[in-house]
């Protein structure tokens, strides 16, 4: 069992909604790019009703998605706030803090994604957990990376792991 407690970090906990959300965020945003196209067609054959319509389109998609990442983040920001307790057994990963008390069963998680200063226990391709390593020794870390690669959840060799978790 591996045990350690974390601080709150809410650029840690933007990033890692942006790297969880990167799919759908990326594809609103190849939307606005694209109805870019129509507006300027819009321009040039000089209907300029329809070149503000498709402006305005283009820019709502392209507006989109950090407004999502504010909005998922100020969401989640309530129950990561707090210190949170951490715990991985053979039970799965166990957070606690003075709002909330989870555990994730290994069957639930896909996969874990290392991304600067935290680690992703994915869930699927839009759920993920955040867990800060930042702030632990690097032989909890080690411990910690060893026990997921164990499981299967963690690819990639060490190296790269550790270079990913740095930044």
């Amino acid at each position: 069992m591996i045990e350690f407690r974390t601080q709150p970090d809410r650029p840690l906990l933007t990033a890692a909604v942006r790297r969880t959300l990167r799919r759908s965020l990326r594809l609103l945003t190849f939307c606005g790019v694209i109805l870019l196209v129509p507006a300027a067609v819009a321009v040039l054959s000089d209907d300029r009703v329809m070149a503000v319509v498709w402006l305005a389109a283009a820019v709502f998609f392209l507006v989109l998605p950090p407004l999502t990442v504010r909005s998922a983040v100020e969401m989640s920001w309530k129950l990561y706030r707090q210190e949170i307790g951490w715990r991985i057994s053979g039970e799965g990963v166990a957070m606690a803090s003075p709002l909330m008390d989870s555990l994730i069963r290994w069957e639930a998680l896909e996969a874990v994604e290392p991304i600067p200063g935290q680690l992703l226990f994915k869930i699927n391709r839009q759920q993920a957990i955040p867990m800060p390593v930042a702030g632990l020794a690097p032989s909890d870390r080690d411990t910690l990376l060893a026990f997921l690669r164990g499981r299967g959840l963690l690819t990639g060799d060490d190296q790269r792991t550790r270079a990913a978790i740095a930044g």
